[in-house]
């Protein structure tokens, strides 16, 4: 998914909607000159990014080589708003909730209506969802995708 090691920091930004293919491509086309000239007070920063399931923009750094800023943090935001400013996407937008059905179709929904799909059984703890808020690649790999029941989600309703 992405070329750097586990340890490396990562950034996922999951957009209010499904992007199409021609804005997927510009997405891309976008990352891939930001991400080889990114730095953080003069010194390069090895990053990646990737987009996966036409939702989420995973962007990373490998922090032992060069550690990002808060100037270079605070530049990455700007272009995913200017990115998403552009395509009429909110990459920020916090309050919406991935998941998948039985088969493996992602949905994404708001945190209420998240919410009353539990309370229906028809989202349960065994339902997969997406945790945005790993922190390195190494989770991203092996905690992104991930239960309602060994998630943050779970804290969504009192009682699975």
């Amino acid at each position: 998914m992405l070329d750097l090691a586990p340890h490396s920091r990562v950034w996922i930004f999951q957009a209010n909607r499904f992007l199409k293919e021609s804005e997927v491509t510009f997405v891309k086309n976008e990352m891939l000159p930001f991400v080889k000239q990114w730095a953080s007070h003069g010194n390069e920063l090895y990053g990646d990014f990737t987009v996966q399931n036409d939702l989420f923009l995973i962007v990373a750094v490998d922090e032992q080589r060069a550690p990002a800023s808060g100037c270079s943090i605070d530049t990455l935001m700007r272009k995913i708003q200017e990115i998403g400013d552009e395509l009429g996407v909110d990459f920020t937008d916090r309050l919406k909730v991935a998941y998948e059905d039985n088969a493996t179709n992602i949905h994404l929904v708001t945190m209420g209506e998240f919410k009353q799909l539990m309370k229906k059984d028809e989202v349960t703890g065994q339902t997969t969802v997406y945790n945005n808020l790993i922190e390195n690649v190494g989770d991203l790999n092996d905690k992104w995708r991930t239960k309602v029941a060994d998630s943050w989600h779970k804290n969504l309703v009192e009682v699975l």
